[in-house]
């Protein structure tokens, strides 16, 4: 196998996202391009639904009394190309409330319902089933009611199943995480992903062509990984497959972060209210997210989690570079919590306590608006 990576390696070339169809900067100007010429809302502050501000982009929210509501909208993505091609789809719908409430988390909101949106070429009372079961099970790892959805059968339009949705969340009123209030000398916890989670799939599948790999084959490396365990088919026996290890679902963070930010909000509570300073979804974009909670603060990655064996495949078949790869995937780390110096060791062990693996891996920094990481070949200035 290291032979025949090798070889691929110097008859290709090196590997990036924007080779294998998608140019994030491309797509962060036409986002901006979208936000800029969107009008201004027609409710005023004080009225119920007006925008409330929100640094960072994770989730919008709206006023609601003495309440904000908050909204995410996300989808699987081309990670549904894999699950199609296999016709395992038990996992998707973990991934799409996964995406949806990870991002309503970052705000400082509680999930509290979530909708769905189906487009099928086809409609399949199985195929349906399979993916009612998945969003369940997401919804009850979530602790959020499924409140509806839609499907669109839409021949022509679309030629595989695809899957998004919207997440409805809450916090009470000046009770958001904004990151505003970011110190240097703050400290960065990082929890760990359960994998690739639904990040990065174009250049997944395109390392997958170049390595000749089957998603039947099992997995050409050790998916284990501290105390993670790959979702299994429930029809399959023996070893894990490679197509098993690239569908393991998206990891829901709603427990513990959401406990934390109500027990931060708890008189007496593990951490005091103001001590969670900002909160960040490595996702799309990896690393450069955390430079969405700042203006003109930095943040560095000291001693960064260890790193599943799929991203090393990932970058030894394809030749990605590092930087590459912590801008296209969370390389083990699926969410940041930044945290006060004082409330720093206690949170971090309140953390590990329910999510394994969940320790302190950096700090705010002042050199400006800039993510730096253990490995010098790792920094991101822009987004």
């Amino acid at each position: 196998m290291k032979s025949l990576i090798s070889l691929a390696r110097v008859v290709a070339g090196p590997m990036d996202y924007a080779s294998s169809g998608v140019d994030t900067e491309q797509e962060g100007l036409a986002v901006a391009s979208l936000i800029e010429a969107v009008g201004s809302s027609e409710r005023l502050p004080g009225q119920l639904g007006a925008p409330v501000p929100l640094p960072g982009g994770f989730g919008g929210a709206i006023e609601f009394g003495d309440s904000c509501l908050a909204l995410a909208t996300d989808g699987v993505g081309s990670k549904l190309q894999i699950a199609n091609q296999l016709g395992r789809l038990e996992g998707v719908g973990i991934d799409c409330v996964a995406m949806n409430v990870n991002d309503l988390i970052c705000v400082g909101a509680e999930p509290l319902a979530f909708v769905d949106y189906v487009a099928v070429p086809q409609t399949k009372p199985d195929v349906h089933a399979v993916l009612g079961a998945s969003l369940s099970e997401g919804c009850s790892r979530a602790r959020v009611t499924l409140a509806g959805g839609e499907t669109a059968t839409l021949p022509g339009i679309v030629s595989e199943l695809d899957l998004s949705g919207t997440a409805l969340g809450w916090f009470p009123r000046g009770g958001g995480i904004t990151g505003e209030d970011l110190e240097v000398g703050d400290v960065l916890i990082g929890l760990p992903s359960s994998g690739l989670h639904s990040n990065g799939y174009t250049l997944v599948r395109a390392v997958l062509e170049r390595s000749g790999c089957s998603l039947e084959d099992s997995a050409p490396f050790d998916y284990w990984h501290q105390s993670r365990e790959v979702a299994r088919f429930p029809d399959c026996d023996g070893v894990v497959s490679l197509g098993e290890v690239l569908l393991n679902p998206t990891r829901i963070y709603v427990n513990p972060v959401v406990d934390l930010i109500l027990e931060s909000r708890r008189e007496g509570g593990i951490c005091e209210d103001g001590g969670i300073k900002a909160i960040a979804h490595i996702t799309g974009g990896g690393l450069s997210n955390l430079l969405r909670l700042h203006d003109s603060l930095g943040w560095h990655i000291a001693e960064p989690l260890s790193v599943q064996p799929e991203f090393e495949w990932i970058a030894e078949v394809g030749s990605v570079n590092n930087k590459e790869m912590h801008r296209t995937f969370n390389m083990g780390m699926g969410m940041v919590v930044a945290v006060s110096a004082t409330a720093a060791d206690p949170v971090a062990e309140w953390l590990e306590q329910r999510l394994s693996g969940s320790r302190i891996v950096g700090e705010v920094i002042e050199q400006g608006r800039v993510v730096t990481h253990a490995d010098p070949e790792v920094s991101f200035e822009r987004y």
